[in-house]
């Protein structure tokens, strides 16, 4: 559990996580220098539950810096990114190992998932994303490319995570990430398990996401150029994660030139898209 500031769910959160029907798991907390009550909860579930530990930076380093620096301290043979305001299923950690042991050609496994309210209630934004078994090397990566970035909170193989450069420090880089996974191999859906996903912030248009992603408490933005086009690092990563994969040289390009034309079309529906969330 990567987390900063999240008083107001973690308890929650951890009271999920903690009654997973899955009992080999291990809870990492990395609080990123909290300035609320965080810490307190934090340390209280690591004291009361031998499967909890709990962590703090001595300052903000940063989103991507911290959820580097959980992946890091990871010792399982399965990972995941764990939101300190989020709800699963109490079967979603069995299902998910269930499916990586079944599924030789697996590099994630994904549940179901929806959006709530800060209440709970249900938000009916599309969440829907495609089993990718079945599918070319090509279909899966443009799966990817095209979807939603949950699959980037679901169950998938350390060895996996640890050939990619994890999550980047720029805007995008969750996108970067799971088109590096989905290289190596398959996104496989679990049917009955759920994730409930919190939105917690206010809606916000394209224009006001990218600046909270380049704020100092973010930490996406580490130079000027960088604060300025937020997304000027993406194409870029993501032609080099499609040139570094060890897919045949043929598939790469074909891969680069489908993406030249693709990502300007990308940007636009992302805009669009983020626009349209902000209004309902």
């Amino acid at each position: 559990m990567p987390i900063y500031n999240e008083e107001r769910f973690l308890q929650h959160a951890l009271d999920s996580l903690l009654a997973q029907d899955y009992e080999n798991i291990q809870i990492l907390i990395s609080d990123n220098a909290s300035t609320d009550k965080t810490g307190e909860i934090g340390r209280k579930a690591a004291a009361n539950d031998s499967r909890v530990s709990y962590s703090c930076t001595a300052e903000n380093i940063g989103s991507a810096g911290n959820f580097q620096r959980v992946a890091s301290m990871a010792e399982g043979k399965y990972f995941m990114w764990a939101a300190g305001h989020d709800e699963w299923s109490s079967d979603l950690i069995s299902a998910s190992v269930m499916t990586l042991e079944t599924n030789d050609s697996a590099a994630i496994a994904f549940a179901s998932s929806s959006w709530m309210g800060e209440t709970g209630g249900d938000d009916d934004r599309d969440t829907d994303y495609q089993d990718t078994r079945g599918k070319s090397v090509l279909g899966r990566f443009f799966t990817v490319f095209w979807g939603n970035m949950h699959p980037v909170l679901s169950l998938m193989r350390t060895k996996y995570l640890q050939q990619t450069k994890s999550v980047q420090a720029f805007a995008g880089a969750d996108l970067v990430l799971l088109s590096d996974m989905v290289l190596m191999g398959d996104f496989v859906h679990i049917p009955n398990a759920s994730w409930r996903r919190r939105d917690v912030r206010t809606k916000e248009t394209h224009r006001q996401r990218m600046k909270r992603y380049t704020g100092a408490d973010f930490g996406l933005a580490r130079s000027t150029l960088d604060r300025r086009f937020p997304l000027l690092r993406l194409p870029v990563s993501l032609m080099a994660t499609v040139w570094s994969s060890r897919q045949p040289v043929l598939l790469r390009i074909i891969l680069s030139l489908a993406l030249i034309p693709l990502l300007p079309v990308r940007y636009i529906v992302g805009v669009r898209k983020a626009n349209k969330n902000s209004q309902q």
